[in-house]
């Protein structure tokens, strides 16, 4: 993917300036990204979560389950216009009217020559069953899995050792295999447990009233 040019903040998120993304990335600079969680209720009342298989090639989470969508924040954004990294990376319609906003919060992650420090304002948006039209980025993304909501809390307590998760795998020749998985705690993206946590119970108590 091209380098882009973010805007950069500091500890407090004042903004500083800008700097592009390779930048920030090396020098850790802190600048904002979007995440978004897609999730819906199955025909049982289930609600089901939309994990993103992050390519092997990615600097940060290589080859890990993580948010549904997320990507940075373009100079002169506001956050919400992340929403375009859902058609991006997922190929599905989202307008930004259906977003709604979630919580902020930090990050840090350092390895190797990354390091990375950004402030993830998360949101969230409900789908229909259209996991069978997403048409994933090559560049990005790996794979897309749904989840049972309950099981992924107990798996990111621990209460169990793993999950089953039923999506698609992108081939190499941008063909997709259905495919069921067993995902395992190692196997998710290291963000906080409280990050998972807040966002799960959000997304259950907004689903569970809409």
């Amino acid at each position: 993917m091209a380098d882009e040019l973010i805007d950069i903040f500091d500890e407090n998120m004042n903004l500083l300036g800008t700097a592009l993304k390779s930048q920030a990335h090396r020098e850790g600079l802190w600048h904002k990204t979007f995440h978004c969680w897609l999730a819906r209720k199955n025909e049982d009342g289930k609600i089901m979560v939309w994990l993103q298989l992050r390519n092997s090639d990615k600097s940060i989470y290589p080859n890990m389950l993580d948010v549904s969508a997320a990507g940075h924040i373009r100079s002169g954004e506001e956050v919400k216009d992340g929403y375009r990294e859902v058609t991006e990376e997922l190929g599905l319609s989202l307008k930004k009217e259906d977003l709604v906003k979630m919580f902020t919060t930090r990050e840090i992650y350092q390895k190797g020559e990354v390091y990375n420090r950004e402030f993830e304002v998360l949101y969230m948006a409900v789908v229909d069953n259209l996991l069978a039209r997403v048409k994933l980025q090559p560049e990005e993304v790996a794979g897309l899995y749904e989840v049972e909501l309950e099981n992924f809390i107990q798996l990111i307590n621990r209460d169990c050792s793993s999950i089953t998760g039923y999506g698609v795998r992108r081939n190499d020749d941008n063909t997709y295999t259905w495919e069921v998985i067993t995902i395992k705690p190692e196997k998710i993206a290291g963000h906080s447990k409280d990050y998972y946590l807040k966002s799960m119970e959000m997304l259950r108590r907004y689903i569970d009233n809409i």
